[in-house]
């Protein structure tokens, strides 16, 4: 029996969630096993807030499948997108139909840039179509959705911890940092925080509510951990081999099943 978790009445819920390994399968990247609680969400009116390393394409994408048009947070908290219309007077016509809202100052080009140095690190960016597809299982369309990082560079090469230790002072001299997620390294600028933006984006539903939202977080890896925090109540689903990555979220619930599965566990706690 899965238990429930009590909402504040009259308080607006928001539900902010990770994708790779928590909404969205780790390996087929299938959101099948989440539908169901997505539907409920939105049938009780409640915005599913993507919180995700994915670009803005990807997101756009995903969205567009799942039927829901809700602002969402890119690449580790790089940037919020908002749709055109949804708050009124907040957004700007724009051609993708979003508002994309920069969070941080450094961008993707300053970073491939800063990675010149390091020539044996391959990214998203310089790997070829078969490197990328063979490390992440993309084709056709999504590999060109994925290219397309604003503000981060995601790494394929795997590193070692001689090499962090080389990378980090370096990128660290550029304002730039390493943040670890599901599969892969990325590198981001040090003001790159989904916690922050998370608290950002809130800030801006309360504006247009009668009250402070209450919020709600699902993840499944290291770096949905300052998203964690940033939350009310707060949701950590479990690995592929059925473990919890390794954090520190006072009162985090460590939900016991899978990705999708875990996802729609803990809106089944939520909701009821």
């Amino acid at each position: 029996m899965t238990p429930s978790l009590p909402i504040v009445p009259g308080q607006p819920l928001l539900l902010f969630t990770d994708l790779d390994g928590t909404l969205i399968d780790h390996h087929s990247y299938s959101a099948a096993t989440s539908q169901a609680a997505i539907r409920k969400l939105t049938e009780r009116g409640i915005p599913l807030i993507f919180c995700s390393s994915k670009t803005f394409a990807e997101q756009v994408h995903l969205q567009r499948e799942l039927g829901i048009r809700h602002p969402f947070i890119v690449e580790n908290g790089s940037a919020v997108a908002i749709p055109e219309g949804y708050f009124s007077g907040a957004t700007l016509p724009s051609e993708t139909g979003y508002e994309l809202i920069p969070l941080v100052q450094e961008d993707a080009v300053f970073i491939r840039a800063a990675l010149v140095h390091f020539q044996d690190v391959k990214g998203y960016s310089n790997a070829s179509d078969l490197e990328l597809s063979a490390a992440t299982g993309l084709t056709g369309d999504a590999l060109t959705r994925a290219r397309e990082r604003y503000f981060t560079e995601t790494l394929l090469t795997p590193l070692t911890v001689e090499t962090m230790a080389l990378m980090r002072p370096h990128l660290e001299s550029q304002g730039l940092t390493l943040s670890r997620g599901g599969r892969f390294f990325t590198v981001q600028s040090a003001e790159t925080d989904k916690g922050r933006a998370v608290r950002w984006l809130a800030d801006l539903f309360g504006q247009h509510l009668p009250v402070a939202p209450w919020l709600a977080a699902c993840g499944d890896s290291a770096n949905d951990a300052s998203m964690l925090s940033a939350a009310d109540i707060a949701f950590l689903v479990q690995r592929p081999d059925h473990t919890w990555t390794d954090m520190d979220v006072p009162g985090l619930i460590r939900v016991t099943e899978i990705g999708p599965a875990g996802f729609s566990m803990a809106v089944r706690m939520l909701l009821g």
